[in-house]
C-alpha cells in the first residue's frame, strides 16, 4: 500500500461503509460539510499549540541533553542522571511527535483533494508518540520508586539502586515499550477498515475505485486498549501510594528535626525560625505534591485517550458525539505535549542539578572572569613585589 490522493467522495465513501444504517446519505453529506469549517479553525488552533509546545520542549530537553552529555562523568557516575538522561531523550522525542501530529491539522484545505503524505508522517509520528507515552509512564513509575527507596531506605539505598541496575531498568522499559508499540500496529493492521491498493493507484486516474474497505474483527485492538487502562490504573495506584509514605515519613522527618533544635532556635532567633520551619516544611510538601498532581494527570489523560478509542470502536455511534470525543482526544495530546515540557522543569528542584546547568551553560563566563581575577593578582603582586625591591 503506498500514498495517493485521496478525494472528497472518497471520504465520503468510507464514511457511507463506516455509518449507522439509521443515517441518510444526504444527512452524512451535510453533516461533512457543516463540520468541515469549525472543525478546521479549532484543527489549525490545535496544530499550532503543538508547534509551540513541542519546540519549547526539544529546546528545553536537548539543552539538559547537552548539559548531562558535556559532563559525562559526572552523569555516568549517579544513578539518578543516568534516569534524567533516559527522561530527556524521550521527552525530546515526544517534541518531535507534536510537531509531526501537528503537520496534518495545518493544511489549507483538510477536505479538498491533497497528498496522503501528511497521513503518513501521522501514523509515523503516531507510532513514534505511542512509544514514547509507554517509556514515560515506565519511567515515572521507576523514579518513584527511586525516590520511595532513597527517603525510606536510605541506608540501603547505595545497595539497592547501582548503575547497573538503572541501566539495565532502562533497557527493560524500552523493550516493554517497543513490544507494546508493535503489538498495537499488528492489532490496528487486523482491525483496519480502508486500504489503498499501490497498483490501482498507479494505474487509475482517480483513487475512488482503489479505496478498499475490510471489515475484521477488533477484539484485539479492544483487548489492548483496555490492557492500556489497566495499566495505567496499577501505575497510578503504586505511584499515589508511594508518594502518600514519602509525604509522611518527611513530614515526621522535619517534625522530629522541629523538635530537636527548637529551644536553640528560639533563643536565638525566636519565631522567626518557627516560621522557617514551617515554610520548609510546605516547601517538601508542594515539591512532592506538584509531582503527584503532574504525573496523575499524565495518567489519566492516556488513560482517557484509550477509552475514547474504544468508544470510537462502538459501530452506533452518533456524528455530534463523535465530534465531542475528538475534541476532547486533541485536549488529551494538548496534555501529552505540555507534560514533555513540564516533566523537565521538575528536575531543576534538584539543587545539583541547577548547579550542574549552570556550570556547563555558563562555562566560558566563569572561565574568563576567574582568568581576570588571576590577571589581576598577578599583575597586584608583581607591582607590590617591584616597589619592595625599589624600597
Amino acid at each position: 500500500m503506498e500514498n495517493s490522493n485521496l478525494t472528497r467522495e472518497d471520504i465520503l465513501r468510507w464514511f457511507k461503509s463506516q455509518k449507522s444504517p439509521k443515517l441518510s446519505d444526504t444527512s452524512l453529506q451535510d453533516a461533512i460539510e457543516d463540520g468541515f469549517g469549525d472543525w478546521e479553525s479549532s484543527a489549525r488552533g490545535f496544530g499550532i499549540s503543538y508547534i509551540v509546545l513541542g519546540s519549547l520542549a526539544i529546546i528545553l530537553n536537548s539543552t539538559f541533553l547537552y548539559t548531562l552529555m558535556a559532563r559525562k562523568r559526572t552523569t555516568f557516575a549517579h544513578t539518578f542522571y543516568i534516569m534524567i538522561l533516559n527522561f530527556t531523550l524521550i521527552d525530546t522525542l515526544k517534541g518531535i511527535c507534536s510537531i509531526l501530529f501537528a503537520l496534518k491539522l495545518l493544511k489549507s484545505d483538510m477536505g479538498t483533494t491533497d497528498s496522503l503524505w501528511t497521513i503518513r508522517v501521522d501514523q509515523y509520528s503516531g507510532l513514534l508518540l505511542r512509544f514514547s507515552n509507554l517509556a514515560t509512564i515506565l519511567n515515572l513509575l521507576m523514579i518513584t520508586l527511586n525516590e520511595y527507596i532513597f527517603i525510606c531506605h536510605p541506608l540501603r539505598y547505595s545497595s539497592l539502586v547501582t548503575k547497573g541496575r538503572v541501566v539495565l531498568f532502562v533497557i527493560v522499559t524500552w523493550i516493554i515499550s517497543s513490544t507494546f508499540t508493535l503489538a498495537n500496529m499488528v492489532a490496528g493492521t487486523m482491525s483496519k477498515s480502508i486500504m489503498i491498493d499501490q497498483e490501482c493507484t498507479i494505474n487509475a486516474n482517480s483513487t475512488s475505485s482503489c479505496v478498499i474497505n475490510i471489515n475484521s474483527s477488533t477484539s484485539s485492538h479492544f483487548a489492548y486498549h483496555v490492557g492500556l487502562i489497566v495499566f495505567c490504573a496499577v501505575c497510578f495506584a503504586i505511584t499515589a501510594c508511594s508518594y502518600f509514605i514519602l509525604l509522611r515519613v518527611i513530614s515526621s522527618l522535619v517534625q522530629a528535626d522541629m523538635k530537636q533544635n527548637a529551644e536553640f532556635e528560639h533563643l536565638k532567633t525566636g519565631e522567626e525560625t518557627k516560621e522557617r520551619h514551617v515554610i520548609r516544611r510546605h516547601k517538601y510538601v508542594v515539591v512532592i505534591g506538584s509531582v503527584i498532581v503532574v504525573y496523575s494527570a499524565y495518567l489519566m489523560t492516556y488513560a482517557v485517550i484509550q477509552i475514547i478509542h474504544l468508544v470510537n470502536m462502538s459501530q452506533n455511534f452518533a456524528t455530534n458525539r463523535q465530534n465531542s470525543t475528538v475534541y476532547v482526544k486533541y485536549v488529551c495530546y494538548l496534555y501529552i505535549s505540555l507534560h514533555s515540557l513540564l516533566q523537565p522543569l521538575c528536575y531543576l528542584r534538584m539543587r545539583e542539578f541547577r548547579a550542574l546547568l549552570k556550570r556547563t551553560l555558563f562555562c566560558g563566563r566563569f572561565l574568563r572572569r576567574e582568568s581576570v581575577i588571576t590577571e589581576n593578582c598577578y599583575v597586584t603582586s608583581a607591582r607590590n613585589n617591584s616597589k619592595h625591591t625599589s624600597v
